[in-house]
């Protein structure tokens, strides 16, 4: 950073106590002014806030007088029509009509008076057919579907509550079993059980036209008991409900025309709900973002703190009506005059603070300009040094060109022999190449069609090189016609990012050859490890042969053994017998003991060489199997079972038990090579590994059900010391063993799950715990896939 010399340093800041003063005196015109003003203002708002919240409260009883009353009449209506119906137990359609139609004369707001019996499920004929010889044509219980908006027949129930009688009947949902309808029935249930009118909560009212059905509505209900067999009066039977329906639209239109006069809007909720209302009325000029009437139902729409809110009890259900003022409300007030005061005692305290600002600012003014113009030059000089850019300025009257010192050492130029120099021709300082490009984007600049003016160029060297620079600038006055008088700007070098994006272009040029050399590579590397997998599979084949033939030849010296002894004791008792005839001494006693010796022999060797003769064709069949990828029919328990007697010998030494449960029938066209491959290392595995230090009570069980009508799902199951989750992460990793060293390859899971996904055309899932077992599931194809690739 430049030193500054003593002519350069600022002055010295002025003294901390003045400044201190300063301060308080500021601060004191502030607090009495604002005490002041804030004391009267809060006095003439509190009048004021009275005066509006009486003005809001009258109109506020004003909107609700009409509705309490309604509700009061549709409340006793209802309790009225339930003692009616009660006492008349065989109550008829003229009757009921000529009642409802009086009842809806002295009430408009009821919207249909209906009669709801409750009907058991062995009454629903008889109910139907006398309801349609009452005249009600077409009559049948019957609920709604609302994906085709039609009346369908109601399902089998254990009883119905059919709307019997309406009022108007017109366009009324006769039939409609309210029974199925959760909403509906918790009031009347409610209604039954306190033997008092309940109000529901609102749902869309239905009429006979569901797709016409668009008005929402509550409905108060009075449960009617009896018996039409005994006396009405006494029995505690329940008949049904009488039921009000009074659509929301229609109750509250007198309301909300009277809370639109008086510039508020009419907000209705539901008992449990502050946040949606069941109905909104909303005026012209209204700052809340709905539409009035049903359209707008359930919206999240909150009570606000200037909101007048009153709760309504209606038929044992609460509802809260918020009244919330438009700005037409509030601005029919009488105007308030708390802010005119509030605002000519800040204006006030304003003035004098700022007169005594102005004061205390012209003391300093000039000390303060001094030490600004020197700290912006300072930090102007910084931040060239700093980028290593080079500054000039243009004077388009005198063409006069000012540069610094770096401007010039970028190109090798001497600061003082280029000031001295007579004109500056930019052309002649930029390669011939490149002329048009900065003459498009200067001459752009200049006319106003751009904010600054950038080029990046190449520049003549002293040395007779070209170096690449980025250069920027602005003009900075331009004349009353809009013409340029003076420019200024920076100039940086850019040859590292010139070569280095030129080498970048070069990588990118051979991008693709490098991509289809590692590809090529990438390719002989995966076939290297397939034609591996595919020894190892072999490999793997070849010695569970090798552990077969040696258990069946070790099975098969047995019998063998016993027939050749048979056979010896036959022969030595025809040289008895032989010797015996020939001396002439044979009695019948030793005939028939010799006849009985050699049928003896002769049987017991047959036995052995019938045992013999079976293990060798088990052995030739899974042989057979192990040694090719055959693809057969075959019953896949008569191929588990071969393959465990193949195996018995070998397993016989050991302290476990192996068993199969697989039903007969189950049949795959499938390759019982590669299958007894997989069961055999799943064997070996668990005696290997799951039962490791276990000398007694190792089980491992083999069984298969059908998995749907194609597959078919193998398990085999042990009680071995099972596997933690980290384990299970690499078990089919190949190399990965527990036993690596001590007799286990790593490599015995990866050839089971490439056997049964690849050559099976199945899937493997394990399942295992920690100390008490594993389950490995094999899901395969009752007919396995042709391309095994």
């Amino acid at each position: 950073m430049p030193k500054l010399t003593d002519a350069q340093h600022p002055p010295r800041q002025p003294h901390l106590g003045a400044g201190l003063l300063d301060g308080l005196l500021i601060a004191a015109i502030a607090l009495v002014g604002a005490s002041i003003s804030l004391l009267g203002y809060r006095s003439l708002h509190q009048a004021e806030a009275m005066r509006r919240d009486e003005i809001l409260n009258a109109a506020a009883e004003t909107v609700l007088s009409s509705v309490e009353l309604e509700l009061m009449r549709a409340v006793e209506a209802a309790r009225n029509g339930g003692l009616m119906l009660q006492l008349q137990t065989h109550l008829q359609r003229a009757d009921f009509n000529r009642y409802a139609q009086g009842l809806t004369r002295q009430l408009p707001s009821v919207t249909v008076l209906e009669w709801q019996p409750v009907v058991g499920a062995l009454e629903r004929a008889q109910f139907e057919a006398e309801a349609r010889a009452q005249g009600l044509q077409g009559y049948r219980i019957v609920e709604p579907d609302e994906k085709t908006g039609v009346w369908l027949a109601a399902p089998a129930r254990a009883d119905y509550l059919p709307v019997l009688y309406a009022w108007p009947e017109q366009g009324a949902a006769l039939g409609f079993n309210l029974g199925a309808d959760a909403l509906r029935m918790a009031s009347k249930l409610q209604a039954a059980a306190s033997a008092e009118p309940v109000a529901s909560e609102s749902f869309r009212v239905l009429r006979g036209d569901i797709s016409a059905s668009n008005a929402f509505g509550f409905a108060i209900t009075a449960a009617v008991f009896g018996d039409p067999d005994r006396a009405a009066a006494s029995s505690t039977k329940l008949r049904g409900y009488l039921a009000v329906v009074i659509e929301l639209p229609t109750l509250l239109a007198q309301a909300a025309g009277r809370a639109d006069a008086e510039h508020l809007d009419l907000l209705l909720y539901d008992q449990g709900s502050m946040s949606r209302p069941i109905y909104t009325g909303i005026g012209v000029g209204s700052d809340v973002s709905a539409r009035p009437g049903p359209a707008k139902v359930n919206e999240q729409i909150s009570p606000q703190s200037g909101d007048w809110v009153k709760t309504l009890r209606v038929a044992g259900r609460n509802w809260q009506i918020a009244l919330r003022p438009r700005p037409a409300f509030y601005g029919a007030l009488p105007q308030s005059h708390a802010g005119w005061v509030l605002a000519f005692g800040g204006l006030s305290t304003l003035l004098l603070m700022f007169a005594a600002r102005r004061m205390q600012q012209s003391r300093r003014k000039l000390q303060g300009a001094q030490q600004s113009l020197l700290a912006e030059r300072e930090r102007l000089q910084n931040v060239i040094t700093g980028t290593g850019a080079g500054s000039w300025e243009y004077d388009f009257e005198t063409e006069a060109m000012q540069v610094n010192q770096r401007w010039a050492e970028m190109a090798g130029l001497d600061l003082q022999a280029f000031r001295a120099s007579s004109g500056y021709r930019w052309y002649e300082d930029c390669h011939p190449d490149d002329r048009a490009m900065i003459r498009q984007s200067l001459m752009k600049h200049l006319r106003g069609e751009s904010e600054s003016y950038e080029a990046e160029y190449r520049r003549p060297h002293a040395d007779g090189r070209w170096i690449w620079v980025a250069a920027r600038g602005k003009v900075l006055r331009r004349d009353a016609q809009g013409r340029a008088l003076m420019i200024a700007g920076t100039m940086v070098e850019i040859g590292a990012r010139k070569q280095a994006e030129a080498r970048i272009l070069e990588l990118n040029s051979t991008l693709e050859l490098r991509v289809a050399q590692r590809g090529a590579e990438l390719e002989e590397a995966m076939g290297k490890l397939r034609h591996s997998q595919e020894e190892l599979t072999r490999s793997e084949a070849r010695a569970t042969l090798n552990t077969l033939a040696a258990g069946v030849s070790h099975e098969l010296s047995t019998p063998m053994s016993n027939s050749l002894i048979s056979a010896n004791t036959v022969a030595a008792l025809s040289k008895e017998f032989a010797q015996a005839m020939a001396e002439g001494n044979l009695r019948r006693s030793e005939l028939t003991q010799f006849v009985q010796r050699v049928r003896e022999g002769s049987e017991l060797a047959a036995r052995n060489i019938e045992r013999a003769l079976d293990l060798m064709q088990s052995f030739r069949q899974v042989a057979t199997d192990q040694a090719s990828e055959q693809r057969r029919r075959f019953d896949l328990g008569g191929a588990v079972q071969e393959l465990l007697e193949a195996l018995a010998p070998s397993l016989r030494l050991q302290p476990h038990r192996l068993s199969q449960q697989i039903p007969e029938g189950i049949v795959l066209d499938s390759y019982p090579g590669p299958l007894g491959q997989v069961l055999t290392n799943l064997i070996n595995n668990a005696y290997l590994h799951a039962f490791d230090g276990k000398t007694q009570g190792g089980e491992l069980l083999i069984t298969a059900q059908a998995a749907g009508s194609n597959h078919v799902r193998i398990s085999c199951k042990d009680n071995g010391c099972g596997m933690d989750a980290a384990t299970l992460e690499k078990l089919f990793i190949p190399f990965f063993s527990t036993k690596i060293g001590k007799g286990g390859s790593g490599l015995g899971m990866a050839i089971i799950d490439n056997l049964v996904s690849k050559t099976l055309g199945g899937s493997l899932q394990i399942e295992s715990t920690l100390g008490q077992g594993t389950t490995v599931h094999i899901t395969l194809p009752l007919v396995a896939p042709l391309d095994r690739d």
